[in-house]
Protein backbone atom coordinates (compact mmCIF):
# COMPACT_ATOMS: atom_id res chain seq x y z
CA UNK A 1 0.00 0.00 0.00
CA UNK A 2 1.46 3.45 -1.37
CA UNK A 3 1.81 5.93 1.61
CA UNK A 4 1.57 9.45 1.03
CA UNK A 5 2.98 11.99 3.98
CA UNK A 6 3.35 16.08 3.76
CA UNK A 7 5.74 18.14 4.26
CA UNK A 8 4.31 21.00 6.94
CA UNK A 9 7.92 22.45 8.14
CA UNK A 10 7.77 25.47 6.15
CA UNK A 11 4.39 26.31 7.44
CA UNK A 12 5.41 25.78 11.01
CA UNK A 13 8.20 27.71 10.68
CA UNK A 14 6.24 30.27 9.27
CA UNK A 15 3.34 30.22 11.80
CA UNK A 16 5.38 29.46 14.70
CA UNK A 17 5.71 32.57 17.05
CA UNK A 18 9.15 31.67 18.46
CA UNK A 19 12.86 33.04 17.47
CA UNK A 20 11.37 36.06 15.44
CA UNK A 21 14.54 38.69 15.67
CA UNK A 22 12.30 41.38 13.88
CA UNK A 23 8.80 40.67 16.19
CA UNK A 24 11.91 40.17 19.78
CA UNK A 25 13.41 43.95 18.42
CA UNK A 26 9.94 45.40 18.11
CA UNK A 27 8.59 44.03 21.12
CA UNK A 28 11.80 45.52 22.84
CA UNK A 29 11.00 49.23 21.38
CA UNK A 30 8.10 49.36 22.84
CA UNK A 31 9.09 48.18 26.38
CA UNK A 32 11.88 50.96 25.86
CA UNK A 33 9.28 53.44 25.27
CA UNK A 34 7.43 52.32 28.63
CA UNK A 35 11.39 52.54 30.55
CA UNK A 36 11.04 56.32 29.34
CA UNK A 37 14.08 57.34 31.63
CA UNK A 38 15.83 54.27 31.43
CA UNK A 39 17.53 54.94 27.86
CA UNK A 40 18.78 59.05 28.69
CA UNK A 41 19.67 57.44 31.91
CA UNK A 42 22.40 55.08 30.43
CA UNK A 43 23.05 57.84 27.92
CA UNK A 44 24.64 60.05 30.61
CA UNK A 45 26.69 57.44 32.05
CA UNK A 46 28.39 56.45 28.83
CA UNK A 47 28.93 60.19 27.55
CA UNK A 48 30.12 61.77 31.44
CA UNK A 49 26.93 63.55 31.84
CA UNK A 50 25.51 64.40 28.41
CA UNK A 51 21.81 63.10 27.20
CA UNK A 52 22.30 63.37 23.11
CA UNK A 53 19.42 61.45 21.89
CA UNK A 54 16.19 63.00 23.93
CA UNK A 55 13.34 60.70 25.26
CA UNK A 56 11.04 62.24 22.71
CA UNK A 57 13.33 61.08 19.82
CA UNK A 58 13.94 57.94 21.66
CA UNK A 59 10.11 56.83 21.13
CA UNK A 60 9.89 58.29 17.46
CA UNK A 61 12.94 56.26 16.93
CA UNK A 62 11.06 53.39 17.84
CA UNK A 63 7.98 54.12 16.10
CA UNK A 64 10.25 54.37 12.98
CA UNK A 65 11.22 51.30 13.67
CA UNK A 66 8.18 49.46 13.77
CA UNK A 67 6.79 51.07 10.94
CA UNK A 68 10.03 50.01 8.82
CA UNK A 69 9.72 46.10 9.99
CA UNK A 70 5.42 46.45 9.51
CA UNK A 71 6.50 46.78 5.61
CA UNK A 72 9.09 44.44 6.24
CA UNK A 73 6.44 41.79 7.00
CA UNK A 74 3.52 43.74 4.73
CA UNK A 75 0.66 41.86 6.51
CA UNK A 76 -1.59 43.72 9.38
CA UNK A 77 -4.18 40.84 11.40
CA UNK A 78 -6.45 43.18 12.74
CA UNK A 79 -9.01 40.52 14.01
CA UNK A 80 -8.28 41.29 17.54
CA UNK A 81 -7.79 44.97 17.04
CA UNK A 82 -10.84 47.45 17.75
CA UNK A 83 -11.00 48.78 13.98
CA UNK A 84 -14.15 50.97 14.14
CA UNK A 85 -13.62 52.84 16.90
CA UNK A 86 -9.71 53.31 15.95
CA UNK A 87 -10.59 55.07 12.94
CA UNK A 88 -13.07 57.27 14.82
CA UNK A 89 -10.41 58.68 17.15
CA UNK A 90 -7.79 58.67 14.70
CA UNK A 91 -10.23 60.88 12.09
CA UNK A 92 -11.19 63.44 15.14
CA UNK A 93 -7.50 63.63 16.04
CA UNK A 94 -6.72 64.58 12.43
CA UNK A 95 -9.41 67.43 12.17
CA UNK A 96 -8.67 68.48 15.47
CA UNK A 97 -5.38 69.34 14.42
CA UNK A 98 -5.92 72.65 12.36
CA UNK A 99 -8.83 73.77 14.32
CA UNK A 100 -5.95 73.82 17.25
CA UNK A 101 -3.61 75.22 14.87
CA UNK A 102 -5.61 78.24 13.27
CA UNK A 103 -8.44 78.84 15.45
CA UNK A 104 -5.68 78.59 19.20
CA UNK A 105 -2.98 80.14 17.76
CA UNK A 106 -0.83 76.92 18.53
CA UNK A 107 2.22 76.11 16.41
CA UNK A 108 2.25 72.67 14.53
CA UNK A 109 5.71 71.88 15.87
CA UNK A 110 3.93 72.33 19.48
CA UNK A 111 0.94 70.38 18.56
CA UNK A 112 2.75 67.15 17.01
CA UNK A 113 5.02 67.19 20.38
CA UNK A 114 1.69 67.31 22.50
CA UNK A 115 0.42 64.15 20.13
CA UNK A 116 3.28 62.33 20.50
CA UNK A 117 3.44 63.16 24.00
CA UNK A 118 -0.64 61.62 24.58
CA UNK A 119 -1.54 59.78 21.74
CA UNK A 120 1.38 57.73 19.72
CA UNK A 121 0.88 54.82 20.61
CA UNK A 122 -2.49 54.73 19.63
CA UNK A 123 -2.08 56.40 16.20
CA UNK A 124 0.27 53.84 15.51
CA UNK A 125 -1.21 50.62 17.45
CA UNK A 126 -2.69 49.13 13.85
CA UNK A 127 1.23 48.31 13.04
CA UNK A 128 1.49 46.08 16.10
CA UNK A 129 -0.64 44.08 14.34
CA UNK A 130 2.05 42.78 11.73
CA UNK A 131 3.82 41.09 14.65
CA UNK A 132 0.42 39.27 16.39
CA UNK A 133 1.54 35.46 16.54
CA UNK A 134 5.17 36.35 15.88
CA UNK A 135 6.59 36.56 19.25
CA UNK A 136 6.69 33.65 21.62
CA UNK A 137 4.79 34.69 25.00
CA UNK A 138 7.37 32.82 26.73
CA UNK A 139 10.01 35.31 25.70
CA UNK A 140 8.04 37.93 26.24
CA UNK A 141 7.54 37.16 30.11
CA UNK A 142 11.22 36.00 30.63
CA UNK A 143 12.18 39.44 28.95
CA UNK A 144 9.77 41.63 31.05
CA UNK A 145 10.52 39.54 34.61
CA UNK A 146 14.46 39.89 34.01
CA UNK A 147 13.82 43.86 33.55
CA UNK A 148 11.32 44.20 36.65
CA UNK A 149 14.03 42.17 38.75
CA UNK A 150 17.03 44.94 37.51
CA UNK A 151 14.30 47.32 38.18
CA UNK A 152 13.35 46.14 41.46
CA UNK A 153 16.47 46.28 42.71
CA UNK A 154 17.77 49.91 41.60
CA UNK A 155 14.40 50.63 43.24
CA UNK A 156 14.99 48.96 46.34
CA UNK A 157 18.92 50.32 46.48
CA UNK A 158 16.98 53.96 46.40
CA UNK A 159 15.09 53.03 49.66
CA UNK A 160 18.00 51.51 51.59
CA UNK A 161 20.33 53.62 51.05
CA UNK A 162 18.46 56.93 50.77
CA UNK A 163 20.34 57.66 47.46
CA UNK A 164 19.58 58.50 44.38
CA UNK A 165 21.34 55.68 42.15
CA UNK A 166 20.59 56.50 38.49
CA UNK A 167 21.41 59.62 36.76
CA UNK A 168 18.63 62.21 37.41
CA UNK A 169 19.72 65.40 34.91
CA UNK A 170 21.73 65.94 32.22
CA UNK A 171 24.45 68.28 31.37
CA UNK A 172 23.59 69.21 28.08
CA UNK A 173 19.41 69.63 29.31
CA UNK A 174 17.77 67.24 27.53
CA UNK A 175 17.17 65.58 30.41
CA UNK A 176 15.73 66.17 33.72
CA UNK A 177 13.67 64.28 36.54
CA UNK A 178 13.29 64.77 40.14
CA UNK A 179 13.66 62.03 43.31
CA UNK A 180 10.38 60.88 44.49
CA UNK A 181 10.37 62.19 48.27
CA UNK A 182 7.70 61.68 51.01
CA UNK A 183 7.62 63.92 54.05
CA UNK A 184 6.65 61.74 57.30
CA UNK A 185 5.17 62.62 60.47
CA UNK A 186 8.07 64.43 62.63
CA UNK A 187 9.52 65.97 59.79
CA UNK A 188 12.44 65.27 57.57
CA UNK A 189 12.39 63.78 54.21
CA UNK A 190 12.54 59.89 53.07
CA UNK A 191 13.30 58.74 49.16
CA UNK A 192 10.58 56.40 47.63
CA UNK A 193 11.60 54.18 45.44
CA UNK A 194 11.18 55.40 41.49
CA UNK A 195 13.64 53.49 39.93
CA UNK A 196 14.59 53.87 36.01
CA UNK A 197 11.21 55.85 35.62
CA UNK A 198 10.20 59.78 36.28
CA UNK A 199 8.16 59.28 39.37
CA UNK A 200 7.31 56.45 42.08
CA UNK A 201 3.74 57.07 40.73
CA UNK A 202 5.25 55.53 37.39
CA UNK A 203 7.27 52.93 38.79
CA UNK A 204 4.78 51.64 41.20
CA UNK A 205 2.34 51.10 37.90
CA UNK A 206 4.70 49.19 36.43
CA UNK A 207 5.23 46.92 39.52
CA UNK A 208 1.80 46.29 39.61
CA UNK A 209 1.38 44.24 36.68
CA UNK A 210 4.19 41.53 37.39
CA UNK A 211 1.59 41.05 40.31
CA UNK A 212 -0.71 40.16 37.74
CA UNK A 213 2.05 37.63 36.24
CA UNK A 214 2.85 35.89 39.39
CA UNK A 215 -1.11 35.19 39.97
CA UNK A 216 -1.73 33.83 36.37
CA UNK A 217 1.28 31.67 36.89
CA UNK A 218 -0.19 30.72 40.05
CA UNK A 219 -2.81 29.02 37.87
CA UNK A 220 -0.94 26.81 36.44
CA UNK A 221 0.51 23.57 38.88
CA UNK A 222 4.25 23.84 37.70
CA UNK A 223 4.58 27.53 38.19
CA UNK A 224 2.56 28.89 41.47
CA UNK A 225 5.83 28.60 43.76
CA UNK A 226 7.61 30.61 40.94
CA UNK A 227 4.05 32.77 40.87
CA UNK A 228 3.53 33.55 44.55
CA UNK A 229 7.58 34.85 44.73
CA UNK A 230 6.80 37.05 41.79
CA UNK A 231 3.84 38.09 43.57
CA UNK A 232 5.23 38.64 47.00
CA UNK A 233 8.11 40.48 45.47
CA UNK A 234 5.98 42.92 43.39
CA UNK A 235 4.20 43.53 46.45
CA UNK A 236 7.03 44.35 48.75
CA UNK A 237 8.17 46.73 45.63
CA UNK A 238 4.65 48.47 45.16
CA UNK A 239 5.25 49.51 49.32
CA UNK A 240 8.70 50.85 48.45
CA UNK A 241 7.36 53.25 46.29
CA UNK A 242 4.95 54.79 49.56
CA UNK A 243 2.75 55.88 46.62
CA UNK A 244 -1.37 55.53 47.81
CA UNK A 245 -2.48 55.53 43.81
CA UNK A 246 -0.53 52.50 43.11
CA UNK A 247 -1.15 50.92 46.62
CA UNK A 248 -5.19 51.23 44.82
CA UNK A 249 -3.90 49.45 41.42
CA UNK A 250 -2.32 46.67 43.33
CA UNK A 251 -5.68 46.39 44.99
CA UNK A 252 -7.03 46.06 41.39
CA UNK A 253 -4.63 44.22 39.64
CA UNK A 254 -5.29 41.29 42.40
CA UNK A 255 -8.90 41.01 41.86
CA UNK A 256 -8.50 41.18 38.32
CA UNK A 257 -5.94 38.84 38.04
CA UNK A 258 -7.27 36.03 40.55
CA UNK A 259 -10.45 36.25 38.45
CA UNK A 260 -8.69 35.80 35.06
CA UNK A 261 -7.12 32.92 36.47
CA UNK A 262 -9.58 31.02 38.72
CA UNK A 263 -13.09 32.37 37.04
CA UNK A 264 -15.26 30.62 34.68
CA UNK A 265 -18.00 32.84 33.54
CA UNK A 266 -17.28 33.91 30.16
CA UNK A 267 -18.65 37.48 30.78
CA UNK A 268 -16.23 37.95 34.20
CA UNK A 269 -14.15 41.19 34.38
CA UNK A 270 -16.48 42.97 31.53
CA UNK A 271 -17.50 46.13 33.95
CA UNK A 272 -14.27 46.21 36.05
CA UNK A 273 -12.75 49.60 34.88
CA UNK A 274 -16.00 51.27 35.24
CA UNK A 275 -16.07 50.17 38.48
CA UNK A 276 -12.48 51.61 39.32
CA UNK A 277 -13.89 54.82 37.61
CA UNK A 278 -16.46 55.15 40.53
CA UNK A 279 -14.27 54.07 43.41
CA UNK A 280 -11.93 56.87 41.86
CA UNK A 281 -14.50 59.44 41.67
CA UNK A 282 -15.70 58.61 45.26
CA UNK A 283 -12.53 59.00 46.85
CA UNK A 284 -11.95 62.09 44.89
CA UNK A 285 -15.19 63.61 45.65
CA UNK A 286 -16.67 61.34 48.43
CA UNK A 287 -15.57 63.01 51.32
CA UNK A 288 -12.70 60.70 52.05
CA UNK A 289 -10.20 63.89 53.84
CA UNK A 290 -13.15 64.11 56.26
CA UNK A 291 -12.30 60.53 57.39
CA UNK A 292 -9.12 59.82 57.56
CA UNK A 293 -6.01 60.95 60.14
CA UNK A 294 -4.89 64.70 59.50
CA UNK A 295 -1.19 63.50 60.36
CA UNK A 296 1.62 63.21 57.77
CA UNK A 297 1.38 59.32 57.32
CA UNK A 298 0.16 57.55 54.31
CA UNK A 299 -3.48 57.80 55.34
CA UNK A 300 -3.01 61.65 54.91
CA UNK A 301 -5.41 62.97 52.26
CA UNK A 302 -3.13 66.25 51.31
CA UNK A 303 -2.04 65.36 47.92
CA UNK A 304 -4.98 64.59 47.04
CA UNK A 305 -6.78 67.76 48.23
CA UNK A 306 -4.13 70.11 46.51
CA UNK A 307 -4.85 67.81 43.55
CA UNK A 308 -8.76 68.85 43.78
CA UNK A 309 -7.81 72.43 43.85
CA UNK A 310 -5.52 72.44 41.06
CA UNK A 311 -8.37 70.45 38.65
CA UNK A 312 -11.08 73.30 39.87
CA UNK A 313 -8.67 76.15 38.58
CA UNK A 314 -8.32 74.07 35.36
CA UNK A 315 -12.47 73.44 35.55
CA UNK A 316 -12.76 77.33 36.15
CA UNK A 317 -10.69 77.94 32.77
CA UNK A 318 -13.19 75.80 31.07
CA UNK A 319 -16.38 76.93 32.15
CA UNK A 320 -15.17 80.59 30.86
CA UNK A 321 -14.04 78.99 27.50
CA UNK A 322 -15.93 79.36 24.94
CA UNK A 323 -18.66 76.87 23.31
CA UNK A 324 -16.05 75.42 20.34
CA UNK A 325 -13.34 75.88 22.94
CA UNK A 326 -15.16 73.38 25.18
CA UNK A 327 -16.74 71.22 22.63
CA UNK A 328 -13.12 70.78 20.67
CA UNK A 329 -10.42 71.74 23.09
CA UNK A 330 -8.20 74.99 23.98
CA UNK A 331 -5.05 73.35 23.02
CA UNK A 332 -3.29 73.23 26.73
CA UNK A 333 -0.87 70.22 26.99
CA UNK A 334 0.58 69.02 30.47
CA UNK A 335 4.03 67.82 28.45
CA UNK A 336 4.90 71.08 28.03
CA UNK A 337 5.25 71.89 31.97
CA UNK A 338 7.64 69.21 34.17
CA UNK A 339 5.35 66.72 35.17
CA UNK A 340 7.13 66.73 39.40
CA UNK A 341 8.11 69.92 40.56
CA UNK A 342 9.87 69.86 44.03
CA UNK A 343 9.71 71.49 47.04
CA UNK A 344 12.18 73.96 46.57
CA UNK A 345 10.86 74.54 42.90
CA UNK A 346 7.80 75.26 42.99
CA UNK A 347 7.74 78.93 42.71
CA UNK A 348 8.56 80.48 39.55
CA UNK A 349 8.96 84.52 40.39
CA UNK A 350 5.75 84.82 42.33
CA UNK A 351 3.52 81.97 40.20
CA UNK A 352 3.01 78.45 41.30
CA UNK A 353 3.38 75.80 38.54
CA UNK A 354 -0.22 74.19 38.71
CA UNK A 355 -0.10 70.35 37.49
CA UNK A 356 -3.60 68.65 36.01
CA UNK A 357 -2.95 65.06 37.02
CA UNK A 358 -6.54 64.35 35.60
CA UNK A 359 -6.29 62.53 32.08
CA UNK A 360 -10.16 63.30 31.68
CA UNK A 361 -9.43 66.74 32.57
CA UNK A 362 -6.17 66.94 30.35
CA UNK A 363 -7.85 65.73 27.64
CA UNK A 364 -11.20 67.89 27.54
CA UNK A 365 -8.29 70.77 27.66
CA UNK A 366 -6.46 69.72 25.14
CA UNK A 367 -9.27 68.58 22.20
CA UNK A 368 -12.14 68.93 24.38
CA UNK A 369 -14.95 67.37 25.56
CA UNK A 370 -15.66 65.88 22.32
CA UNK A 371 -12.25 64.61 21.92
CA UNK A 372 -12.19 63.30 25.45
CA UNK A 373 -15.08 60.97 25.14
CA UNK A 374 -13.96 59.61 21.56
CA UNK A 375 -10.70 58.82 23.60
CA UNK A 376 -12.06 57.28 26.32
CA UNK A 377 -14.48 55.45 24.06
CA UNK A 378 -11.27 54.31 22.50
CA UNK A 379 -9.76 52.78 25.79
CA UNK A 380 -13.17 51.15 26.73
CA UNK A 381 -12.88 49.21 22.87
CA UNK A 382 -9.33 48.10 23.54
CA UNK A 383 -10.24 46.57 26.57
CA UNK A 384 -13.04 44.79 25.42
CA UNK A 385 -10.93 43.09 22.84
CA UNK A 386 -8.24 42.45 25.38
CA UNK A 387 -11.13 40.95 27.91
CA UNK A 388 -11.78 38.53 25.23
CA UNK A 389 -8.71 37.25 24.42
CA UNK A 390 -7.36 36.87 27.94
CA UNK A 391 -10.20 34.80 28.65
CA UNK A 392 -9.51 33.01 25.40
CA UNK A 393 -5.85 32.35 25.62
CA UNK A 394 -5.19 32.97 29.71
CA UNK A 395 -1.28 32.65 29.58
CA UNK A 396 0.10 34.57 32.55
CA UNK A 397 1.39 37.31 30.95
CA UNK A 398 -1.47 38.66 29.10
CA UNK A 399 -3.22 38.09 32.63
CA UNK A 400 -0.96 40.30 33.89
CA UNK A 401 -1.59 43.17 31.17
CA UNK A 402 -5.64 42.62 30.73
CA UNK A 403 -5.16 43.35 34.94
CA UNK A 404 -3.15 46.16 34.44
CA UNK A 405 -5.16 47.23 31.83
CA UNK A 406 -8.17 47.06 34.06
CA UNK A 407 -7.25 50.04 36.46
CA UNK A 408 -6.98 52.37 33.17
CA UNK A 409 -10.03 54.52 34.27
CA UNK A 410 -8.91 54.37 37.75
CA UNK A 411 -5.09 55.62 37.25
CA UNK A 412 -5.74 58.27 35.16
CA UNK A 413 -8.37 59.96 37.64
CA UNK A 414 -5.04 60.69 39.81
CA UNK A 415 -2.84 60.60 36.62
CA UNK A 416 -2.17 61.56 32.73
CA UNK A 417 -1.43 57.94 31.51
CA UNK A 418 -2.86 57.44 27.87
CA UNK A 419 0.36 56.68 26.82
CA UNK A 420 1.83 53.71 28.86
CA UNK A 421 -2.18 52.12 28.88
CA UNK A 422 -1.45 52.19 24.72
CA UNK A 423 1.71 50.78 25.07
CA UNK A 424 0.85 48.10 26.92
CA UNK A 425 -2.18 47.62 24.33
CA UNK A 426 0.68 47.12 21.55
CA UNK A 427 2.49 44.62 23.86
CA UNK A 428 -0.05 42.38 24.23
CA UNK A 429 -1.30 42.46 20.28
CA UNK A 430 2.21 41.20 19.71
CA UNK A 431 1.93 38.38 22.02
CA UNK A 432 -1.90 37.15 20.77
CA UNK A 433 -1.32 33.78 18.61
CA UNK A 434 -3.27 33.68 15.57
CA UNK A 435 -6.74 32.35 15.54
CA UNK A 436 -6.59 28.53 14.74
CA UNK A 437 -9.10 28.71 12.50
CA UNK A 438 -7.34 30.65 10.80
CA UNK A 439 -4.38 28.87 10.41
CA UNK A 440 -6.24 25.73 9.33
CA UNK A 441 -7.94 27.65 6.40
CA UNK A 442 -4.34 29.00 5.15
CA UNK A 443 -3.51 25.33 5.00
CA UNK A 444 -6.40 23.87 3.30
CA UNK A 445 -5.71 26.80 0.86
CA UNK A 446 -2.14 26.22 0.00
CA UNK A 447 -1.06 22.26 0.83
CA UNK A 448 2.81 21.78 0.08
CA UNK A 449 3.71 19.23 -1.93
CA UNK A 450 3.98 15.68 -0.65
CA UNK A 451 7.18 14.47 0.63
CA UNK A 452 8.00 10.95 -0.04
CA UNK A 453 7.21 8.55 2.71
CA UNK A 454 9.98 6.62 4.29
Amino acid sequence: MSEITYDYSELHRQYRPQGSVLATTAFLAMVACILNTALPEIEILLTGGRCPIPIAAIKIAGFGLLTIMTLAYGRLDLSGFPTGMWLVAMTFLFLDFPYLWLSQGKEPADLLFDYNAYYCPLILAPLACAFTGRLSDKSATRILVSIFLVCAVIGWAQVIFQAKVVPLVSSDGNFRIYASWWSPEGGGRTMRAFSMFGSSLEYGSFVTLFAGIGIGMCGRPKEWIKGVSLYLFAAASCYSTLTRTAFLLFIFVTIAAVIFTFGRSPRRMTWQPLIGLVVALVIAFGGIGQKVSEARTLTDTGSLDLRVLQWGTYGEQLLRSTLPQQLFGLGFCQAEKPLIIPVDDVKIGNAYSILVDNMYLALTLHIGLVGMVIIVGLFWAMWRRLRIETIKRPTPLLIGIASFCSTVFLDNMFNISPAIYGFWFLIAIMILQRDTEADVESLSVRQPHPAPAL
